[in-house]
């Protein structure tokens, strides 16, 4: 049988074999992607015993010392996505992540420590931007939210492994050696997505426009108000879910007194079971739903955001860690549900050539205010309650930082009542 003849068996909905063969590559790519940005997590408490820092400076390290140029990169990076080859640029990012990622387990102090969690923001920048973009000219409009839970399902599991496996290597051979094998495993899948990952064409892309300065492509984005909703949802969204999930490895520890290897394979459980099965969950419900009526794009994030707040507020208040991790599962789902659909929704307010700006455009602000200040907000405000609070004081930090879900839940609904105005 010929190659045509193979792709064309394979094909489904217009998806031939090249283009699922790219999702599968770059659901690896987020896999190494969330796994080596939330590696720290898990890894707080024994930094903090070895090297004597506050959860003010933790939360530093988990959120502002990557997000600083991750957010700062993330529209340069994303322009030159749009103009030049995606496939080269995201292997080049993957590879400097990786590395720098083994490089955090050489620090010696808070000061290495800050510039290596930087180094890992740097090669994380062009990762999403680049990946959507080449996921959005792989599949066609009615199943890019699929193609994109699929590649977010690949970054939950990244997480949920890597809070696994960081937690058991370190518990038996020390929180350094853990980055060492997490970061490093990472180059080998950069060789092969530079070798075997085929670059389409953009679809619908004009290419006269290709030349647009940076500044004035954010313009013409920021003009639509639906964006301007999504983008401010998106952003207080990660402001909670960032805060919430960096500290969640440091709450059972101090809370409930599970150790390293215990968090590591319950919280990771928990987040594989209720984060892959939400995400390709709401990604396969957008399918259904988007084609009647293309608001629910954004009505599905607003009902999933509003309504894993409370949840959430629940996990932070049960009174054994065996409910709270039960009620993790169920937080995590809802919130994962609308994660991807939210994010292939920017795609609907973009035109072909302005695509990966938009999304950096979207990380850019939800790095800043949602990776950069949640953990560390997270962190100071259980610094502030920890007088009268003790050892809880970092429950009842997060217990509040839900109350930034609901927020981001009612801006997707503003989103959605311009959305028929403003789609592209």
């Amino acid at each position: 049988m010929s190659g045509a003849a193979t792709e064309a068996r394979i094909e489904s909905s217009g998806v031939g074999a090249g283009a699922w063969y790219a999702l599968a590559i770059l659901t690896l790519v987020s896999f190494f992607n969330y796994m080596d940005r939330m590696v720290l997590a898990v890894l707080l408490e024994p930094i903090k015993a070895e090297l004597g820092l506050s959860d003010g400076q933790l939360g530093l390290l988990s959120g502002l010392a990557f997000a600083a140029l991750y957010a700062t990169l993330g529209i340069p990076l994303a322009r030159l996505a749009d103009r030049t080859s995606r496939v080269k640029l995201l292997a080049a990012c993957l590879a400097i992540w990786s590395l720098m990622t083994a490089a955090t387990g050489l620090s010696r102090n808070f000061l290495e420590l800050f510039l290596a969690r930087m180094g890992v923001g740097v090669g994380e920048a062009g990762c999403v931007p680049a990946a959507h973009s080449l996921i959005g000219d792989h599949f066609p409009p009615e199943r890019r939210a699929f193609g994109i839970s699929v590649f977010q399902a690949g970054g939950l599991a990244g997480l949920s492994v890597g809070l696994m496996l960081t937690g058991v290597l370190a518990d038996q051979l020390g929180w350094r050696t853990a980055l060492w094998v997490v970061g490093l495993s990472g180059v080998p899948l950069a060789l092969l997505v530079l070798f075997t990952v085929r670059e389409p064409a953009r679809r619908g892309h004009v290419a006269t426009a290709s030349g647009e300065p940076a500044l004035a492509a954010i313009r013409g984005l920021l003009a639509r108000p639906a964006l301007r909703h999504l983008i401010i949802a998106l952003s207080i969204g990660a402001f909670g879910t960032y805060g919430i999930t960096q500290w969640l490895p440091a709450f059972f520890i101090r809370s409930h007194g599970l150790t390293l290897t215990e968090i590591g394979v319950w919280s990771g459980t928990a987040s594989a079971i209720g984060g892959i099965l939400g995400v390709m969950c709401g990604g396969l419900g957008a399918t259904k739903l988007i084609p009647r009526d293309a608001r629910w794009e954004l009505w599905l994030p607003a009902i999933a955001y509003g309504g894993s707040a409370p949840l959430y507020a629940l996990v932070f208040l049960s009174p054994t860690p065996l409910i709270a991790i039960s009620i993790k599962v169920f937080a995590t789902f809802l919130a994962a549900s609308g994660g991807g659909v939210a994010l292939s929704a920017i795609q609907s307010f973009a035109e072909p050539n302005r695509r990966a700006t938009a999304i950096s455009l979207v990380l850019f602000l939800s790095s800043l205010l949602g990776l950069g200040l949640g953990p560390w907000l997270v962190g100071v405000t259980s610094d502030a309650l920890a007088p009268t609070m003790g050892r809880e004081s970092l429950r009842y930090a997060l217990l509040i930082s839900t109350a930034a879900l609901v927020w981001a839940g009612l801006h997707f609904y503003l989103s959605a009542r311009r959305a028929e105005r403003d789609r592209v």
